[in-house]
């Protein structure tokens, strides 16, 4: 029997012998409970019972669930960038305290040391915060059947791909992106010489890319 297992979510055959036990998926490694399927009784309903059947069901709910969102990297993807802003954050800080002390700092007091500490936070902040919009502008959301790549802010725009359609799978990520566990992902479907999907810059690739390959 086909059971679905409750860590990995992946497909496991379990032999009739282990129903009301437990059994090891053999993808992950860990237990889970093995229930018997229950059985209810029945009755043949006539063709005009059938179709009204029919017509008084609710509409189902789809099958296709988000189970995975991903948006790209923000202060991992401008590193050195984030350590800048954040020192030009911490000067401004120190600007303004010894500003309001009065204090004298590179022939600069009072409202001017002021002014350029303020300028000095405005700048930094400013961006980080672009880098972050940025980020979000992009999401990347993997449901059991298909991936859907969404982008722009107010021009929104989005492609998507079944995961049973993909023929072309790309993951890309340099030395520094190895070590800060990013990269780029590109994937097209069969009968395509371009990528249909590129989105650059996500967290743990390689978990994508193996959540599209298990249900291809």
């Amino acid at each position: 029997m086909l059971y679905g297992c409750p860590h990995c979510q992946s497909n496991v055959q379990v032999e009739r012998r282990f129903l009301g036990g437990t059994t090891e998926c053999p993808r992950c490694g860990r237990p889970f409970q093995v229930e018997a399927p229950k059985a209810y009784p029945v009755h043949d309903p006539g063709p005009t019972e059938a179709a009204a059947d029919v017509r008084d069901q609710p509409n189902q709910p789809s099958a296709d669930v988000p189970q995975l969102v991903v948006h790209p990297v923000v202060f991992r993807r401008h590193f050195l960038g984030t350590v800048i802003c954040i020192l030009l954050v911490l000067a401004g800080l120190a600007g303004l305290v010894m500003g309001l002390a009065d204090r004298t700092v590179l022939n600069l007091s009072g409202s001017a040391l002021l002014i350029s500490s303020g300028v000095l936070i405005v700048v930094a902040l400013f961006f980080l915060l672009r880098w972050l919009i940025l980020s979000r502008m992009q999401s990347l959301t993997l449901t059991n059947e298909r991936l859907i790549y969404q982008y722009g802010l107010l021009h929104r725009g989005s492609s998507e791909l079944r995961h049973e359609d993909v023929r072309n799978l790309k993951l890309s990520q340099n030395l520094a992106e190895r070590i800060l566990r990013f990269g780029d992902i590109a994937v097209s479907s069969a009968g395509q010489d371009d990528m249909e999907v590129v989105i650059n810059d996500i967290p743990n690739p390689e978990r994508v890319v193996d959540f599209i390959r298990r249900r291809q």
